[in-house]
């Protein structure tokens, strides 16, 4: 995803004036080292640092190469639920007394786990259509009634959002998280002068996370994802869509997790994902803004180098193999008809993707784009036209995905004939010279616009070292993107969008017809 990953090239552009149309790579690249420090810890923990701006401020970004693709089937969702468990704090913040919480909480894990065990044995008796046995829904009462009294205990020693106080009252902005199917990523921006309290918290995060709140926490989760996939057509159909597209590879399974799972994540599990994934050497801190770099340095290595090195995650023996023939699938849902088309590509930093990062745009983005023109203005089948490269991950193969919501009549068969005729026409013709340069210089216009952040920067900075190994790869893709040319465009278009290799899904409004059944 091009504008997601490439923030940090415009500000090059912004400090040195460089033409959007000039290959600066890697001349350029010794005056940005300038700017950057690379620190890698005997742990394995890499740290990137950069100089920007005169504000007293920086921007801290710690990501995890772990996400929803590194999970399980039975998994699903664990890695989205230890996100928000992360936030429930450590055996030093979120306590007025942790030696006193402690004996509640190991009670909390133990009665919740047997409680978990049964539900999951009531859960067989319902599927197979049998009577439940009055002692085991007797035994899930009691326990029930057990583990709501231990939670009403232990919440009297428990200071709720304690790290967000702290932060609070040391001028934080942003202080956020977020897990995709590829990383997991912790942020903040911090006056300069607050480093080493930024250190001592996420590093104490780390070493002393205690998942306390964990059963309301998953219940939180599993309302989440009712209102975000259950009661939204577009989260349903999204999530379809990739059950059907992906046959045998992790990037199938959505990254809330299954609503049938939720309810049964264990605890002990969650606790063992933490420990094999939230490892130094799955680890990148990103770090930007008004800094000196030794005395940054001095802070990481003083709260960070004491973390337990893991073990190296073995390669997925799967990949996702494609057989030739359209897939097709329909969705009921009481919301707004949409459709959404995706075909199978390979990822970066293959030599093909950044030809489809220029094609996204030259499709979908803007008035003047191609199927906006044909689709919203001229024939007015469509309210509104997008599209997406990398989709759902960038880690694996992936789909470049287009996302169609039509006006309320609609005929399924004449848009899709209409898309195919934008493609055929690309693959025939090609794209202009003039088209090709006024597509490159809106998205770096793009970029420019959303440049200015520090925060952005320090995102850009950590995916890029986390996924692709180093920083410097985002030169890579800026002057593959500049390299694209219309026989690329027709490449990609022949090779790999072709009708026996689509994925179509498509949300149709059940209110329609009156039919709730």
């Amino acid at each position: 995803m091009l504008k997601i990953r490439s923030f940090f090239l415009c500000l090059f552009l912004i400090a040195t004036g460089t033409s959007a149309q000039e290959n600066f790579f890697p001349s350029s690249e010794k005056q940005f080292l300038e700017k950057i420090r690379k620190i890698k810890l005997e742990n394995g923990l890499t740290a990137i640092l950069m100089k920007r701006g005169t504000s007293p401020t920086l921007a801290l970004y710690i990501k995890f190469k772990v996400g929803a693709v590194d999970e399980t089937p039975e998994q699903a969702g664990i890695a989205h639920l230890l996100e928000h468990m992360l936030f429930k704090g450590t055996k030093n913040v979120g306590t007025s007394n942790f030696s006193e919480e402690e004996k509640y909480q190991i009670q909390i894990e133990v009665w919740g786990t047997k409680l978990d065990n049964l539900g999951l044995l009531k859960r067989d008796y319902l599927e197979r259509g049998e009577e439940v046995p009055k002692d085991l829904n007797d035994r899930i009462t009691t326990l029930s009634r057990r583990l709501k009294n231990l939670i009403e205990l232990q919440d009297s020693f428990i200071i709720k959002n304690e790290d967000s106080y702290i932060y609070e009252q040391n001028g934080e902005v942003g202080f956020n998280a977020y897990t995709s199917q590829d990383v997991t990523n912790y942020q903040i921006q911090l006056p300069s002068n607050r480093l080493e309290i930024w250190a001592k918290l996420e590093s104490d995060r780390l070493k002393n996370p205690i998942l306390r709140e964990y059963y309301t926490e998953r219940d939180v989760v599993i309302e989440e994802r009712r209102m975000r996939t259950e009661d939204s057509g577009a989260g349903v159909l999204r999530e379809r869509f990739f059950s059907v597209a992906f046959e045998s590879h992790p990037y199938r399974k959505p990254v809330i997790g299954y609503a049938t799972g939720l309810p049964f994540l264990k605890i002990d599990d969650t606790k063992k994902f933490f420990l094999e994934n939230y490892t130094p050497n799955r680890m990148v801190i990103a770090i930007v803004g008004d800094q000196d770099f030794d005395s940054t340095e001095k802070v990481l290595r003083k709260y960070f180098s004491d973390l337990k090195k893991g073990k190296e995650r073995s390669p997925y023996k799967v990949s996702e193999k494609q057989y030739l023939g359209e897939k097709r699938f329909s969705v009921l849902h009481p919301s707004s008809p949409q459709i959404m088309m995706g075909w199978l590509k390979p990822p970066y930093p293959h030599k093909d993707n950044a030809a489809f990062d220029v094609l996204s745009s030259l499709l979908t983005t803007g008035a003047g784009s191609r199927l906006n023109q044909r689709l919203v203005l001229k024939d007015k089948s469509a309210v509104s036209v997008g599209s997406a490269n990398g989709y759902p991950g960038e880690r694996y193969s992936n789909f470049f995905t287009l996302f169609i919501k039509p006006q309320s009549e609609f005929s399924q068969k004449t848009m899709e004939d209409t898309i195919r005729e934008e493609l055929d026409l690309i693959e025939k013709e090609g794209v202009s010279e003039q088209e090709l340069e006024k597509i490159k210089n809106q998205m770096v216009s793009e970029f420019l616009k959303s440049m200015d952040d520090n925060a952005n920067i320090a995102d850009s900075l950590s995916y890029y070292e986390l996924l692709y190994g180093n920083w410097n790869q985002l030169f890579r893709q800026y002057n593959a993107i500049l390299a694209v040319k219309s026989e690329d465009i027709k490449y990609i278009v022949k090779t790999y969008l072709s009708k026996n290799r689509i994925t179509i899904g498509i949300l149709e409004d059940i209110r329609k017809n009156g039919n709730q059944k």
